[in-house]
């Protein structure tokens, strides 16, 4: 019954972010009052921005533009850390898990952090006190936050921004940049033209009359993910030169087709069999954070299953699990990545080294279809059906025969811009402050 229900308002939610046009069009004459109150607030030397964080694993996009910040002489950065947040049918809070966050914040940036919870009183604190003048996002899924720090909740005293997490490689435009979210947003920061072109449509009122603005400026965390070559991750089981080939395998965390499937009950006995088979290479499976709770919730899974399977990549002698929540040296001590629908791909493409991509099943489509979102990048990838098919092209790398690599090369230096996009984010966000 509960898998029925959670079920169903995943269903409602998905209707309510495709068809948004009535809540855009209702929500507007609100979202315009809020703009139009923090108008007549004094402008202020520094700009107070704050960059709002709450799963660690994607501060690393946020993370350029908050540098950036701190070096602007005109603008005062902000970190707020935000607990990660379960709910029950998106309704009833059942947990706060405030450590782990907070523990990430603290320690990259010590005692200057603003907790927004406090776990012994078990409150809030008032985004209104915090006197932000813009404030990013780090998600567009306001379900996982609390009511005064919904997009929503925030445009009444603070400008919202956003820049995506990922990059859209399937059909799911309409969730990084959905209209229950992106209708209170004053300043979105697509990361490529496709994104910023379906943003336009909707939006379309708003942008016009300057209400709302949109550019296309490139996804950030491309400034920080290069010259990695020389790092090296301590979960390796053996060093570098003991073994011929490193493979990562990331499979997507949901196995529903309409969030873009995934390969990882196909091939979870096979990865393991195959590092049994050879000695030669070393494996790591590093799970996406909501994948135990996504299988096991479904019932794909056992709780014990699950950490019986990850036992079994500790014990393996040429396997690991990677439950970190950075991943550079990772990436680019590695030599091939495997993965399907995962935003694993971008990054990884700028290591220069292989990807090998399992094609899924995806809203009646195959998810190598051209016609999909990730068609731009799926000539640097080789694809892959079944698991034979990834087995012959690991052999091919292990031969040194890489035919897509000057194609992700190209790629690569499509997508790294001019190497200071966070910077150029924080000049528009000035500009807009200067000028509004």
């Amino acid at each position: 019954m509960k898998n029925f229900v959670r079920h169903a308002m995943e269903t409602a939610k998905m209707i309510v972010f495709e068809k948004g046009h009535l809540i855009y069009a209702l929500n507007r004459p609100g979202y315009r009052k809020s703009l139009q109150e923090l108008r007549k607030k004094e402008k202020k030397q520094k700009i107070r921005v704050g960059f709002l964080i709450q799963v660690p694993n994607n501060w690393a996009v946020l993370e350029p533009v908050y540098e950036a910040a701190r070096q602007m002489e005109d603008v005062e950065p902000v970190i707020l850390l935000m607990p990660e947040l379960t709910y029950f049918c998106y309704v009833r809070l059942v947990k706060v898990d405030w450590e782990k966050t907070y523990a990430f914040g603290h320690e990259k940036y010590g005692d200057q952090c603003v907790e927004t919870w406090n776990p012994k009183t078990e409150t809030w604190i008032d985004p209104a006190t915090l006197d932000l003048d813009y404030v990013f996002l780090p998600r567009p899924y306001e379900t996982y936050l609390p009511k005064a720090y919904k997009a929503s909740g925030l445009r009444k005293v603070t400008r919202v921004c956003y820049v995506p997490y990922s990059s859209p490689l399937l059909d799911d435009y309409r969730l990084l940049y959905n209209m229950h979210f992106v209708r209170n947003v004053r300043l979105i920061f697509c990361e490529k033209q496709h994104s910023l072109e379906y943003v336009s449509r909707m939006l379309r009122p708003t942008l016009a009359s300057g209400e709302q603005k949109a550019f296309c400026t490139g996804f950030p965390k491309f400034d920080m993910n290069q010259g990695g070559e020389g790092l090296e991750s301590p979960l390796w089981p053996r060093p570098h030169g003991e073994v011929q080939q490193r493979i990562i395998w990331t499979p997507r965390w949901n196995m529903d087709p309409w969030l873009g499937g995934s390969s990882f009950m196909k091939y979870r006995e096979n990865m393991l069999q195959y590092a049994r088979e050879h000695s030669d290479v070393d494996l790591i499976f590093r799970p996406h954070p909501l994948a135990k709770d996504s299988l096991v919730g479904d019932g794909y899974l056992t709780e014990q299953e699950w950490d019986a399977y990850l036992q079994e990549y500790r014990d393996g002698t040429n396997t690991n699990v990677d439950l970190t929540s950075t991943y550079y040296d990772l990436m680019w001590s590695s030599e091939v990545l495997i993965t399907d629908v995962s935003s694993m791909i971008m990054d990884y493409l700028l290591t220069g080294h292989p990807i090998i991509y399992c094609a899924t099943q995806v809203m009646g489509k195959m998810s190598d279809d051209p016609s999909l979102a990730i068609r731009d990048l799926l000539p640097g990838l080789y694809i892959a059906h079944d698991f034979s098919q990834i087995e012959a092209v690991l052999n091919q790398l292990r031969r040194g025969e890489d035919p897509k690599y000057e194609i992700r090369q190209q790629l690569v230096r499509r997508m790294r811009r001019d190497g200071h996009i966070g910077k150029n984010i924080m000049e528009l966000l000035v500009k807009d402050y200067r000028e509004d």
